[in-house]
């Protein structure tokens, strides 16, 4: 029996260290300013080429795309190539966002900005020193069919299996703030029973965030009231360092289908 098509199998997925660093902006107004980061040993810049603006937490959302179809062909033990086809359709209908010629644009729009983002990070240190990249090689739209070009280490990131699923209902989050905490609450939760937790001020630290930190605190709180995060429960612990805890609200065998080892390094 032949294998069904991709697309009737596609669950998102993402690199485990897409979810835990501040490598997209979180706004939904262009970013011209660059990321400068560190923490510990890692250090980052992000900035958009030229002047351009940097790629956006919503353009990340082609790069679950891709990475999506990577870890199928992958566990159909099909090659797993940087280069990814398919077509705009079919990314669209992934993302759960409508087909018209205005989410065509903007899917363009987004695919110059993962091209045109240039990355610089001690996370990608290799023996000849910090290598820069940027988030798509190259990619060219002809009929409505997109052909993709990745960087090589994010292929083999995939093929280490260095990836996490999703919840589908990600992409239903409107703000680019609750879209980076859930990503690294998945990253740092998974399947935990008793789930993590970081002091708020070094979680601002790690968001890299432009705001002040009682403006992170009022995002923060307004959150926790909301309990909106897909599949984790949130909780925050007032004293001196206000303490936010998550955990999963609901721990099935069948999700998520890659957990993280018990022992993740609070970084």
């Amino acid at each position: 029996m032949n294998a069904p098509p991709l697309r009737q199998v596609l669950s998102p997925c993402l690199l485990i260290d897409l979810m835990s660093w501040p490598f997209f902006s979180l706004s939904k107004s262009p970013r011209h300013v660059p990321v400068s980061f560190r923490m510990g040993r890692v250090t980052m810049q992000v900035a958009g080429q030229d002047g351009s603006p940097m790629a956006t937490i919503w353009d990340a959302d082609i790069l679950i795309w891709a990475v999506s179809t990577l870890v199928v062909a992958r566990r159909r033990g099909r090659p797993v190539s940087p280069h990814v086809r398919g077509s705009i359709r079919e990314v669209l209908r992934f993302l759960g966002r409508g087909e018209t010629a205005t989410r065509y644009d903007r899917l363009r729009a987004g695919l110059e900005r993962l091209a045109g983002t240039c990355v610089t990070t001690s996370l990608r240190q290799t023996r000849d020193g910090v290598q820069g990249f940027s988030w798509v090689v190259a990619w060219q739209e002809r009929r409505g069919e997109l052909d993709l070009i990745l960087p090589q280490w994010l292929c083999d990131a995939v093929i280490r299996r260095a990836v996490l699923d999703l919840d589908p209902r990600y992409f239903t989050l409107t703000g680019g703030f609750e879209r980076w905490l859930y990503l690294l609450v998945r990253r740092h939760a998974g399947r935990q029973k008793d789930g993590w937790a970081f002091d708020l001020r070094h979680l601002h630290e790690k968001s890299a965030s432009r705001s002040p930190y009682p403006r992170f605190l009022f995002e923060i709180r307004r959150l926790v009231t909301a309990d909106s995060l897909p599949g984790y429960r949130l909780r925050l612990e007032a004293g001196t360092t206000p303490v936010l805890r998550f955990s999963p609200d609901t721990v099935p065998e069948s999700y998520p289908q890659d957990g993280v080892d018990n022992h993740v390094e609070d970084s």
